[in-house]
């Protein structure tokens, strides 16, 4: 998938809940507002906004880069869960 549309935060929130209990991330829901992604490996973590709806697809794209990067999950798995 070449380019990323925009994702409804619930289907954002599926994703994370798979994420926190399939991988080594810890997932820190603190309401609806900034969601902190932790990687357990380099200790690096992702504030996700999700105050709105709809995510843009820049977000979603680099949040993409960095689960990739911090080898959390690969770019396949993700757009099957996106």
């Amino acid at each position: 998938m070449g380019q990323y549309a925009n994702v409804t935060s619930r289907k954002l929130y599926q994703f994370l809940k798979w994420l926190g209990n399939h991988k080594k991330v810890d997932v820190i829901i603190a309401g609806k507002h900034p969601i902190k992604i932790t990687c357990q490996n380099n200790n690096e973590s992702y504030p996700l906004p999700m105050s709105h709806a709809m995510m843009n697809k820049n977000i979603v794209k680099h949040f993409m880069e960095w689960l990739v990067k911090n080898e959390i999950c690969t770019q396949q798995e993700f757009d099957e869960r996106i």
